[in-house]
């Protein structure tokens, strides 16, 4: 492909994913941002789901999330924290889920930055962990680019080529020119 612009991995991760919770993050809109980074690992899950799945599925969010975010320290959230901090973020805008209301997960609190990046004091309580968000978003980053670079250490295998088919139904960006350019060659007007 030698139009970047049009390349899914550069329009829709890169353009769009990256960007999009890049800016939530430096216009200090955490929520937004949170909302972001759990969406992109579901687009990640999504990509990467077996042959033959149509739909992504908690187990993938989770598989997904195990094997690719990682925090500096000691302390991790685990792929089920997360799931649970997606569901109750974008089902309530909340901290708790039916996941952590029937104790599978811990609730995850939000914070700006962090040192170290994640907080958990089960001596206070159990059930709640504090994750900086720009260290999440870092961590996630990181799972994006290991996981492009997984997919793709073999661009003729079957994930790959599974990966390209799956980042073409992601969001892509087109500037508006170039569509109306293309309508009017359609149409045969000058």
């Amino acid at each position: 492909m030698s139009d970047l612009r049009q390349d899914p991995v550069m329009n829709a991760i890169h353009k769009g994913i990256r960007r999009g919770i890049d800016l939530t993050i430096e216009n200090n809109c955490l929520g937004s941002a949170v909302i972001l980074i759990l969406s992109a690992i579901d687009a990640m899950a999504y990509i990467s789901m077996p042959e033959g799945q149509e739909n992504v599925e908690r187990k993938d969010f989770i598989a997904w999330s195990e094997k690719y975010i990682q925090f500096a320290g000691t302390e991790q959230l685990s792929g089920a924290d997360l799931y649970g901090a997606r569901c109750a973020m974008l089902h309530s805008y909340g901290a708790t889920s039916r996941m952590s209301r029937q104790g599978e997960c811990r609730m995850i609190a939000y914070m700006d930055r962090s040192n170290p990046p994640i907080r958990y004091r089960p001596e206070a309580s159990k059930e709640l962990v504090f994750v900086s968000v720009p260290a999440l978003r870092d961590a996630v980053f990181r799972g994006i680019d290991q996981f492009l670079i997984d997919t793709y250490k073999d661009p003729k295998s079957k994930q790959a080529q599974l990966a390209d088919t799956r980042l073409q139904t992601l969001v892509q960006e087109y500037p508006t020119n170039a569509l109306l350019a293309e309508t009017k060659t359609a149409s045969g007007q000058p």
